[in-house]
């Protein structure tokens, strides 16, 4: 029954470890958009190249717009990046858990393996005692 416990954990700890992966490559696109809109923003065109005024109050307001879109991107790489490393102390926690299984178990087996051999130990010694007995009364 515990065995079976083991095998349910351990599926659950293999979603975990897919789950981490997608959350790893979320985060890993969340920090290539972040690094895409900030080169972005930092290869506009400057001031200097501007012939009007009207073109730099747009350049400017666009500029300004555009920041905070990188702010707000940056925001959410850094959650996806917390979420990966919480997913990721989850998948610890679970194996850490799976292997205390594994080792009630084996520790089980192990104590059933020397209660058997001491069964099989009596009733050898009780065989070899009645044969001594034997040998004596003949």
């Amino acid at each position: 029954m515990l065995k079976k416990y083991l095998e349910n954990q351990q599926d659950n700890f293999d979603q975990m470890r897919v789950r981490h992966s997608q959350l790893l490559r979320q985060a890993e696109n969340e920090m290539l958009r972040t690094t895409l809109l900030s080169e972005h923003v930092n290869n506009m065109e400057t001031n200097r190249d501007m012939a009007c005024s009207l073109s730099l109050q747009n350049l400017s307001s666009l500029k300004v717009i555009l920041q905070d879109m990188v702010e707000q991107q940056q925001i959410k790489s850094d959650l996806a990046k917390q979420e990966a490393l919480r997913q990721q102390q989850a998948c610890n926690k679970q194996a850490a858990y799976n292997l205390a299984i594994a080792q009630v178990i084996e520790q089980r087996e192990i104590q059933q393996l020397l209660k058997q051999q001491k069964i099989e130990q009596k009733q050898q010694d009780e065989l070899a005692m009645q044969m001594h007995l034997r040998r004596q009364a003949n």
